[in-house]
């Protein structure tokens, strides 16, 4: 049985691109999907935490993901080398009610 896709890996190929990225490999696309996944299954698994506690077993609101936002810092995750981005890696930040990526500055 084939797995399903949580997330299309051409939005993924897009996003590496806007984020710089020339060439981009199928692996990196994968890898990077996985992650994504990982990551979203976590914060909706917090997320489902705060919610059955507030009563709501079938509805996580906005407020629930901002409880789980500040125990999360901006810190990088995992260094990914892509073409033109070798010294740069890729860090999360939060902002109000989203997570921003920026590129980090090395020395």
């Amino acid at each position: 049985m084939v797995k399903q896709r949580s997330f299309s890996l051409y939005d993924i190929e897009q996003f590496l691109k806007e984020a710089g990225a020339e060439k981009i490999n199928e692996k990196a696309v994968i890898t990077l999907e996985q992650e994504l996944e990982q990551t979203v299954n976590e914060l909706v698994g917090e997320a489902s935490f705060y919610a059955n506690y507030a009563g709501r077993k079938n509805v996580i609101k906005c407020s629930d993901l901002a409880l789980v936002q500040p125990k999360r810092s901006a810190s990088v995750s995992k260094v990914v080398y892509l073409h033109g981005m070798r010294k740069r890696p890729i860090a999360r930040k939060r902002s109000k009610n989203r997570i921003i990526l920026t590129r980090v500055r090395t020395q």
